[in-house]
């Protein structure tokens, strides 16, 4: 019978290690076992085929953003040395973690409070400039918090509007290409973690007044495996059992069992199947997976010789 859950797991490693089922003192210790190379299974890494890293395919999920336009409307009383700003035009929402730059001012503040339909605003430093009753201004959101679920980004961010893939850089290379110092308004064109599930983007939204949805695809933290029927591991059921192959190794150490060098073999040729299969899904559905092109330039050049 095909393993599927956590305890049916536990219990073929307390099995294959000459364990009583019931009242094994390893009981605690394989679930341990269990949940250290679940968890850096999912990752796509293992201590068992080291050379090797993979996205698996059942490690995918898919969640959205609403982009929020930049707000400009009106202009903005500042006064010099001071954190408080008065809006002419009140925005309805909450203006709260934005920048906002001033037309004739270098400087670009970040607004520490407000409330949305309400007219003043509090900055995170006092204003350095000089009084003015009526600045132009752009209100930017450029961090946003991705699903509490991710705990990685696996590719580029889907867009709908402007460019179609907004590609991820580090923060330095954020810095270097759209420095806060220039930070305008527009459709992003590249993002930045600013840790596991915060990204920054290069621009501060449409200045249209138009939100954007954008798409994400992440591979999603797991929960740790308990010993119960209805702690089911995300891994496929085909595969499922590789998770007690790989326990019984760390319990058949500990036990100073000869048989953990075959079992460790055993781990290692099972999560190779895996992996070939996870790849040959997907060659299946992209044609061109293996295919050696020519680039575009070099096909030109052989057209003229040929000629």
């Amino acid at each position: 019978m095909p393993l599927s859950n956590a305890r049916e797991l536990k219990e073929d490693v307390l099995f294959r290690a000459s364990e009583p089922l019931s009242g094994s003192g390893w009981n605690s210790k394989v679930m341990d076992y269990m949940n250290r190379v679940y968890r850096t299974l999912c990752t796509g890494a293992s201590e068992f085929l080291p050379e090797y890293t993979e996205d698996w395919w059942w490690m995918r999920r898919t969640d959205n953003l609403l982009l929020d336009p930049s707000y400009n409307t009106g202009t903005v009383a500042v006064t010099a040395a001071s954190p408080t700003i008065t809006f002419s035009a009140p925005p309805a929402q909450s203006m709260v973690g934005r920048r906002i730059r001033f037309r004739e001012h270098p400087d670009v503040f970040v607004i520490a409070s407000h409330t949305g339909g309400v007219a003043a605003a509090t900055l995170d430093q006092p204003y350095t400039g000089s009084t003015n009753s009526a600045l132009l201004f752009d209100c930017m959101k450029t961090i946003y918090t991705l699903s509490a679920s991710v705990q990685v980004l696996m590719s580029p961010i889907v867009a709908f509007r402007g460019t179609e893939r907004i590609y991820g850089l580090s923060p330095e290379r954020m810095d270097e290409l759209w420095p806060l110092p220039r930070l305008r308004t527009g459709a992003p064109e590249a993002f930045a973690l600013e840790n596991e599930t915060t990204v920054r983007f290069s621009h501060g939204g449409r200045n249209d007044g138009v939100t954007m949805r954008v798409e994400y695809r992440y591979r999603p933290i797991v929960a740790d495996l308990t010993d119960s029927i209805s702690s089911i591991p995300l891994v496929p059921a085909q595969w499922m059992h590789l998770i007690a192959d790989m326990a019984l190794v760390y319990v058949l150490l500990d036990k100073n069992d000869d048989r953990s060098n075959a079992a460790a073999l055993g781990a290692r040729t099972g999560l190779s199947a895996m992996l070939k299969e996870n790849r040959r899904r997907g060659n299946k559905v992209d044609q061109h997976a293996g295919h050696i092109f020519t680039r575009p330039a070099n096909r030109w050049l052989r057209h003229q010789t040929d000629e």
